[in-house]
């Protein structure tokens, strides 16, 4: 747009010919020159602030609204619409806009050439015809033959003037529908001139839409009639972009406010759907979710345009693996497209090929840095032309849908994280408080009123009363720590203490909580926390104290099974140091008493030691990879003595060395004791078979024996508590019952399961199993 300056302006203000309009940057009016008083019978007065609306008649003041804010834009330069005069008369002119300086503040300037016959004499009427940048032609008035056109008629629409002078209008053939200037010519024959829009074809074809004016003239004392005719072609389609943009503009604030409605949310993306596919005339518009793992994806929603199958019943489930390129191409390019999808992968064409779709235009959906879906776009009738605004507005739509999906994500998380946090504090039967200090009130959840047996908000919210219930020995100590945590930074605060329920019963409380905002000094002003009933606990802590007792009992009674062979030891040396005949082989069989005592009383000493060291976790699992047959083979060396003397046959043919992943005195200690329990209760002359087979990742040891066996109730409850169970063997062996226990807590601390399987009379299988690698 050209530039006027201040001096220039000063200069058009007198000209009583040509209109001129000073507008500020809104379109209104500061300034009009003198021609406007004269020609439109305007005073400066009548105009002041007005809009330039204000002088074009009423059919003309849509389209004027639209061109002042393309001029405003920079986008529109000139305007051929005529002014309408304070008496209501029609004057055609020529207005160009330029910018422009006026009293210390850009302005717009709207300078109108008057084209009224009457302002100008016949040679200033042709210098006008034959320069003007508007199309001209003069033509009779009752046959409508073409007098004369000037230079911009001649070069717009291509014909010479030799083949245009002296022919018809008709015949010339230009107007595209004739009818548009017959009924402009029926308005000139009642009124003297009209207007009007038309559409006429140059010499090539083009089309051109135009504005006429027709006026009366007189040349040389004949009248003629004289055509004025602006190319608005191009501010048409300037006018159809607005339009389409106003249109956009509409369409994405009804998207926005669509999705941020409450409803039901398929409804929703089903209307938004159908609006965009409206809009931008599409054959189908869908949404797919893809399966969590990304393999499949599924149509949930689609819209077709009329007469469009829909598809959305056949596109359930498919799998990605059929079509890798369209995942491949939304995750690597951010999009699929093409106004001709024979140029996409073979594997697209082929989907596409049997659903006639020609075009295609998909986004995909990424949600909390995951492949949720992809929102596409189709056409089925034709090889789409996608302009690229409208693939701007498809994808914006697409951000707002997946907005929309990741809020409706973001709701549905927390609620289902409220709803969790509700059930596992009732579960837990926990309470949750919130303090707030300045007004000293406490906010309590239902559990925290129940767990007293209170009636909800039974009680009053004041944390003074709140106060009493605690118990008087309690209350200094709990009030130090919780004022010890207001004030200081410490992440939280705990305190155990005693409340008296609804029925005067002192229960136990464990109190959690933490301040969550101060003021700029510091100050607390809200606290939150829980409150657990631990009197349970507490209950197992008494119960606790019992089973202590109890262990004392258990060890005072293993103390008593040491001392009675502790007591024979002493009785047999005694009788072999003393100077008595005693016969070699009284001898010899007081040794063999000694040496089986002394080895039993060692074996209980080593199994309580190692039970003992086991309750206190003084016993640390220190696993490595061992050998199992190499374990096996030295405790059966280590036991055979006791296996020969009842006359019993250990075997142990495993070819294959099993490693595992386990402590080696922890398996050792198993093993022996399942070895020991074998020879102690298999009858002499009986078999022990101990088994190493693989099950899975764990490598699985049994002890089997033909011995006594045991009854189904003993089995099964052999491990399930660490109660001890002593049972004299076939050659009435005394044991204390602490090796199973022991057992059973070694292989748990290796990671394996132990079991038994056994037949009254018929013997038994011990069976445990051992990690082959570190987990």
């Amino acid at each position: 747009m050209k530039f006027i300056p201040e001096s220039k302006l000063k200069s058009l203000l007198s000209d009583k010919l040509d209109p001129l309009f000073i507008l500020n940057m809104d379109g209104n009016i500061i300034e009009t020159n003198a021609a406007v008083n004269s020609i439109l019978g305007y005073s400066s007065e009548d105009l002041y602030n007005e809009n330039l609306l204000a002088v074009y008649s009423s059919r003309y003041r849509e389209k004027i609204s639209t061109i002042v804010q393309l001029v405003i834009k920079g986008d529109v330069f000139s305007c051929p619409y005529p002014f309408i005069t304070k008496n209501g008369e029609v004057v055609p002119v020529n207005t160009k806009f330029y910018i422009g300086w006026w009293k210390e503040q850009n302005v717009i300037v709207a300078v109108s050439t008057n084209l009224s016959a009457k302002y100008f004499s016949q040679e200033i009427f042709f210098n006008i015809f034959n320069s003007s940048q508007v199309m001209m032609a003069i033509t009779t008035i009752d046959s409508n033959i073409i007098f004369n056109v000037n230079k911009a008629f001649i070069e717009t629409l291509g014909y010479p003037l030799e083949e245009i002078s002296g022919k018809t209008v008709r015949e010339l053939d230009i107007y595209d529908n004739y009818s548009q200037r017959e009924a402009m010519l029926k308005e000139f024959a009642s009124k003297g001139r009209a207007e009007g829009e038309a559409t006429i074809r140059t010499k090539s074809g083009e089309v051109l839409e135009c504005l006429f004016s027709f006026e009366r003239i007189k040349i040389q004392k004949e009248h003629y009639m004289i055509a004025a005719i602006t190319n608005i072609s191009q501010r048409k389609q300037m006018e159809e972009k607005l339009k389409y943009f106003i249109n956009q503009q509409k369409l994405l604030v009804d998207v926005a406010q669509l999705l941020n409605k409450p409803g039901d949310f398929d409804d929703i993306i089903n209307t938004v759907l159908r609006l965009i596919g409206q809009h931008s005339n599409v054959s189908r518009v869908f949404v797919f979710k893809n399966t969590d793992d990304e393999q499949f994806t599924s149509n949930t929603h689609e819209w077709c345009n009329e007469g469009i199958d829909g598809k959305k019943d056949e596109f359930q489930m498919f799998p990605f693996a059929k079509v890798p390129s369209w995942k491949k191409m939304l995750l690597e390019e951010g999009r699929i497209f093409s106004e001709n999808v024979t140029e996409l992968p073979q594997d697209i064409i082929d989907l596409f090929e049997p659903l006639s779709v020609k075009s295609v235009l998909a986004y995909p959906i990424n949600i909390q840095n995951h492949f949720w879906g992809f929102v596409g776009f189709d056409e089925c009738l034709r090889s789409k032309k996608w302009p690229e605004d409208e693939i701007d507005l498809l994808l914006t739509v697409t951000n707002n849908i997946t907005n929309a999906l990741e809020r409706k994500l973001y709701l549905n998380q927390y609620k289902e994280s409220e709803l969790r946090l509700r059930l596992a504090l009732n579960g837990a039967k926990e309470g949750m408080w919130d303090w707030n200090f300045q007004t000293n009130e406490i906010y309590f959840s239902d559990t925290c009123y129940t767990m007293l047996g209170y009636e909800i908000d039974e009680l009053s919210k004041n944390g003074r009363k709140w106060q009493d219930l605690i118990h008087p020995e309690d209350w200094t100590r709990v009030s130090q720590i919780f004022e010890n945590h207001l004030k200081s930074n410490a992440d939280y605060y705990e305190s155990v203490f005693r409340v008296k329920d609804k029925a005067g019963e002192w229960r136990w409380i464990l109190d959690h909580g933490k301040v969550i905002e101060r003021d700029k000094e510091g100050k607390p002003i809200r606290a939150v926390g829980t409150h657990i009933d631990i009197s349970k606990q507490k209950k197992f802590e008494q119960q606790l104290q019992e089973l202590l007792l109890t262990k004392d009992k258990l060890f005072s009674i293993i103390a008593h099974d040491l001392r009675g062979p502790v007591g024979s030891f002493m009785q047999i040396i005694e009788l072999l140091t003393d100077d008595l005949n005693i016969t070699s082989d009284l001898r010899d069989s007081f040794l063999n008493e000694l040496k089986v005592m002394s080895k039993n009383t060692y074996y209980l000493l080593e199994n309580l030691l190692n039970w003992s060291r086991s309750q206190r976790n003084e016993i640390v699992c220190s696993p490595k990879m061992i050998i199992l047959n190499e374990l096996i083979i030295q405790n059966m060396s280590l036991l055979s003595v006791e296996a020969n003397k009842k006359s019993i046959e250990m075997q142990f043919n495993e070819k294959v060395n099993y490693e595992v992943y386990a402590d080696y005195d922890m398996i050792n200690l198993v093993v022996r004791n399942l070895l020991s329990n074998a020879i102690k209760f298999t009858r002499p002359q009986g078999l022990i078979k101990i088994t190493l087979y693989q099950l899975n990742d764990f490598v699985e040891v049994m002890v089997e024996d033909n011995g006594v066996g045991m009854s189904q109730e003993i089995a099964d409850n052999l491990f399930i508590d660490n109660k001890f169970r002593s049972t004299y063997g076939t050659n009435k062996e005394k044991g204390s019952g602490l090796g199973l226990v022991l057992c059973k807590d070694f292989v748990i601390r290796n990671g394996g399961t132990i079991r038994v399987e056994s037949l009254l009379g018929a013997g038994s299988k011990f069976i445990f199993s051992v990690p082959q690698n570190a987990k």
